[in-house]
């Protein structure tokens, strides 16, 4: 009788939490609720489906669906576009294994690459935790081996996954301990709520396009800002299992025989000067230069915009996303890059 009054006991909590998780979710922090949202974007994949886009916020804030609809030659719905802030390669390379044998005419993907997703800091930790509150689980995870290691490296991993998926308010506990006790979390929920509805209403008409941490103004970064907290010397250092899971991503490409556009989207001037003087820059290069040194050349290519707003403080919102200014002039760039290339190797789609 108690082990029947403890089973039902869970199973009613289990799908009381379901039910209920998305009234908490508007006081999460942004990367929270974008990860929670985007899940709605899940199952959404189609035979009309030709270009698929996959990166972090850089690519949320900075290139949206309907520009890479217009550089292609080819409709919005032909466009699948899922990239999530935080995230790393273990994350790409995830949803390619997932997604890739459910789209029968994928041609290309885009995809972005730089200093945040080579190294060991404290993104990669944020993504993994993401993963285990918001990801959906996959026995892919499990059987490839680096995204074993990535996500499920003990037993501590799964068992933590495995409690999420069955009870999902401990996926954001931490979100909701900081509102009891976090004087500044408190103060910031009005506009967590905004925010949380731009996003929504992102997923819903944008397929996720945003410009981060936008909720009807244009935020804009002043050349004055101090920034005492600026380091990027620990972007310099490399991230072996991200080396290997960037590796595995075009391997796995190029079995497929997709083109991989590669970007490299610039950051702030304050930024990108300051991964200059700690040469953070390094090991991206290195598998930039990996790429197009050997059989991947054919189906790869690069455009490296990392110099082009070195001066231009009005395009970012922050540090490292560009604002609706730096999307529009960084749209017209990737018009004229792309437009050429891209023609040539969409005729064929």
């Amino acid at each position: 009788m108690k082990i029947r009054y403890w089973i039902l006991t869970f199973v009613f909590l289990s799908l009381f939490m379901h039910l209920t998780l998305g009234w908490f979710i508007p006081f999460c922090e942004t990367t929270s609720s974008y990860w929670y949202l985007s899940k709605t974007r899940e199952g959404k994949t189609s035979d009309k489906i030709k270009v698929l886009v996959l990166g972090d916020s850089q690519i949320v804030s900075g290139v949206s669906p309907k520009l890479i609809a217009e550089i292609e030659g080819i409709s919005l719905d032909e466009v699948l576009y899922l990239p999530r802030p935080s995230e790393q390669p273990e994350g790409i390379l995830l949803n390619s294994l997932n997604l890739i044998g459910k789209l029968p005419n994928l041609k290309k993907i885009y995809v972005n690459l730089s200093p945040l997703n080579t190294s060991k800091n404290s993104i990669t930790d944020s993504h993994k935790q993401l993963y285990h509150s918001f990801g959906t689980f996959s026995l892919n995870a499990i059987t490839n081996p680096f995204l074993r290691k990535a996500y499920f490296s003990n037993l501590t991993d799964i068992s933590w996954k495995t409690v999420i998926t069955v009870f999902p308010y401990f996926g954001i506990s931490s979100n909701l301990n900081r509102l009891v006790y976090d004087r500044s979390t408190q103060i910031d929920l009005p506009r967590r709520k905004e925010e949380y509805l731009f996003i929504k209403q992102s997923m819903h008409n944008l397929q996720g396009s945003w410009v981060w941490k936008s909720v009807g103004e244009d935020p804009t970064l002043q050349e004055s800002e101090d920034f005492p907290n600026l380091n990027t010397m620990i972007l310099s250092g490399k991230r072996e299992l991200s080396i290997q899971l960037w590796l595995d991503c075009f391997k796995l490409w190029e079995k497929q025989k997709l083109e991989v556009v590669l970007l490299r989207i610039p950051f702030s001037p304050k930024m990108e000067k300051d991964i200059l003087k700690t040469k953070a820059n390094v090991v991206s290069d290195e598998i930039f230069k990996t790429v197009t040194s050997n059989s991947f050349q054919k189906n790869v290519v690069i455009f490296d915009f990392r110099a082009i707003f070195l001066e231009e403080y009005q395009y970012f919102a922050d540090l490292t996303h560009l604002n609706q200014k730096g999307r529009d002039a960084f749209s017209l760039i990737l018009k004229r890059s792309l437009f050429d290339h891209t023609r040539s190797s969409t005729k064929s789609m």
